[in-house]
């Protein structure tokens, strides 16, 4: 969307001062999700009260949704996702704007050139989702899967390369979903495709479900040197009967054995994931059980969330079972024993070459760089700004009590003593 805006004339402005145009990207994954749309539609009609608000995404697709938004005061235009490359067009209807060059350019073709202030570059391959879990409303708004061509991929990977980016990371709403709505080509032809550009960079995959991480995936991730060792599965509870409310397509055993596989390919790799509690019916009991499976599987980092009731999905008509404060507290014992399993795989590092993506921007309130090892270790430390866009080797060498910091040598850079892992 900048990169559309930017072509055809649009001027960049910061929240700080009044804009002709604000553009709100939504999500509506969660209740929190769309109140914090509301609160900065709100937030823009104060600051400028004649400014034109187009709220962008996925807010803005259900029909109830729309009729909601657009009586809130500032809102003038609200954009589907599938019209998100049409921004400037979209922007300067029933406006004062004129298009520079707008019917010149193929928006559907358009690939993103740039990631301002970032080190890695994001390459979206797929959307929509034919999986109906029955808290998500993704489903609702993305509608079913469909995959970008390889082509069109690796040239847009190409060019992001060659612009200087070391890490390209793949994303989709259902990434492992990507090429089986085609030829049914599978992820791993993608992956290849990309390492074969020829330059020095990683690839990393975003968000990957259970069931697409077959053993083409582990042993590709073994064998090939460009692609991270790092795989992020979604778990959300460790109790067979609430991922079957859950409408998850795996059990508590088949994602073990599927944990089991990833380790014995590749032992220290990263496996992060994602746990909803608080699910209507998720007793005492299912809870131990998540617990007890979290404690079995023992993922490098876990991202908690708390159950939110989306309208539309099977999950509304079931009763919530838990107080807020309950659930809270189910949330911080997770949330507390995750950072425990964070810290144990850091240890396991103590000793251990790794290598570090400088980003460009260091750390602003301890001035320090930072960066990222390929399982997802971030890394913090004293180093000259020549290294920064740099894939640079580190020793570990020590893991603090709290599991917040570690201590690394720069390798390549034999002026620096240490450095600290956050």
């Amino acid at each position: 969307m900048r990169e559309d805006l930017t072509r055809n004339g649009f001027l960049e402005k910061t929240d700080r001062e009044p804009c002709d145009f604000y553009i709100i990207n939504s999500c509506t994954v969660t209740q929190k999700a769309d109140k914090e749309t509301r609160n900065l539609i709100r937030h823009f009609h104060r600051i400028n009260p004649e400014g034109k608000i187009a709220i962008v995404g996925c807010y803005a697709e259900l029909d109830k949704d729309r009729s909601f938004l657009e009586n809130i005061p500032g809102v003038t235009h609200l954009v589907r996702n599938d019209k998100k490359r049409e921004i400037a067009k979209l922007l300067v209807l029933n406006s004062k704007f004129q298009i520079t060059n707008h019917e010149q350019i193929p928006n559907y073709k358009l690939k993103i050139t740039n990631f301002k202030n970032r080190n890695r570059a994001f390459i979206k391959v797929q959307d929509g989702c034919n999986h109906r879990c029955s808290y998500c409303k993704v489903s609702l708004v993305r509608g079913h899967s469909r995959s970008r061509s390889t082509e069109e991929i690796r040239s847009e990977a190409e060019h992001l390369v060659t612009a200087g980016f070391k890490e390209i990371v793949l994303t989709g709403i259902c990434l492992g979903a990507w090429g089986r709505d085609g030829k049914m080509v599978m992820l791993t032809e993608l992956i290849k495709e990309i390492s074969a550009i020829p330059r020095r960079f990683r690839i990393r995959l975003s968000s990957i479900e259970p069931l697409y991480v077959t053993e083409d995936i582990v042993t590709l991730m073994k064998n090939e040197e460009k692609l991270c060792k790092h795989l992020h599965m979604p778990l959300q509870s460790g109790d067979d009967r609430i991922l079957k409310l859950m409408n998850r397509p795996y059990t508590v055993k088949g994602f073990r054995q599927i944990i089991k596989r990833i380790r014995e390919a590749i032992p220290d790799a990263a496996i992060t994931t994602d746990v909803l509690l608080g699910f209507p019916g998720e007793d005492d009991r299912s809870f131990r059980k998540t617990l007890k499976f979290i404690e079995d599987i023992r993922p490098s980092r876990m991202h908690v969330f708390p159950y939110s009731k989306r309208e539309g999905t099977l999950a509304a008509k079931l009763e919530d079972g838990l107080g807020e404060k309950e659930l809270a507290g189910r949330v911080k014992i997770v949330t507390e024993f995750g950072r425990k399993l964070s810290l144990e795989f850091a240890k396991r590092f103590i000793g251990k070459n790794e290598n570090v993506i400088i980003e460009d921007t260091r750390h602003k309130t301890t001035g320090l760089l930072t960066g990222y090892t390929d399982r997802y270790i971030r890394v913090s430390g004293e180093g000259p700004d020549k290294i920064k866009n740099e894939l640079v080797p580190v020793k570990i060498t020590n893991v603090d009590r709290d599991g917040n910091t570690a201590f690394a040598r720069f390798n390549a850079c034999p002026d620096i003593d240490n450095a600290i892992i956050i």
